[in-house]
């Protein structure tokens, strides 16, 4: 069994529908290298988590698996700047140029304000289940982008939760896969940005890309 974990990236977003959706899934890097180890996956990326949440949600998961069960755990680390969090069982997103609140991540958004100027780190598309967390939600976006979000913290932060999660699956002899987007680390070979043209176009990786992806990480890591 292979685990995955990660943002819309390895969760396989507009593959067949533009955010969470199971369908996504069946073209996913980690179910395409799945595929080729002849074994079953089960992807935990959500669209939109931050790194933080990714770590958190590894070493949740994991707990519930004997090692054995495990073939490899896949993980896609995402951009620097992200929040997510839970609270009262509604999901928070904050991310530059989107930020978005839901009680079911997989139903489409009823509420959205969409792109207003160019530059969509400035004008965010604001989502929301309710119409009454829309206000709330842009509120707290200005607050996090303008008072929270620090290059160099979120920087120092990711590389814990990397450096943690190396150890604990190291720890527990776990074979673990990692891949990087929107920011290149050194010692992670497997860079998804550089990998098709899907960067340009402000979207996701295509079907195609996900199949150089799975290919890369193939050779890179001997399976």
């Amino acid at each position: 069994m292979i685990l995955a974990f990660g943002c819309s990236v390895t969760h396989g977003a507009e593959l067949e529908y533009p955010n969470q959706h199971d369908d996504n899934i069946l073209n996913s890097y980690p179910q395409l290298v799945a595929n080729y180890l002849d074994v079953s996956c089960v992807n935990h990326a959500i669209c939109g988590i931050s790194n933080e949440g990714i770590f958190h949600k590894v070493l949740d998961t994991l707990a519930n698996y004997q090692t054995g069960q495990i073939s490899a755990v896949i993980i896609g680390w995402t951009s620097n700047f992200r929040e997510y969090w839970q609270c009262d069982d509604r999901s928070w997103f904050i991310i530059p140029s989107w930020c978005a609140t839901s009680k079911d991540i997989n139903q489409p958004y009823k509420f959205f304000t969409d792109y207003t100027d160019k530059d969509i780190n400035q004008q965010p598309r604001v989502c929301s289940d309710e119409l009454e967390y829309m206000d709330p939600l842009g509120q707290l976006y200005e607050l996090i982008v303008k008072y929270k979000f620090n290059a160099k913290e979120y920087a120092r932060k990711k590389q814990h939760y990397i450096d943690m999660t190396r150890l604990y699956c190291q720890s527990r002899d776990i074979k673990l896969i990692e891949t990087s987007c929107m920011y290149s680390i050194n010692d992670i070979s497997i860079h998804i940005d550089n990998i098709g043209n899907w960067r340009s176009t402000l979207g996701h990786p295509t079907k195609d890309d996900h199949q150089e992806i799975a290919k890369n990480i193939i050779e890179a890591y001997k399976l």
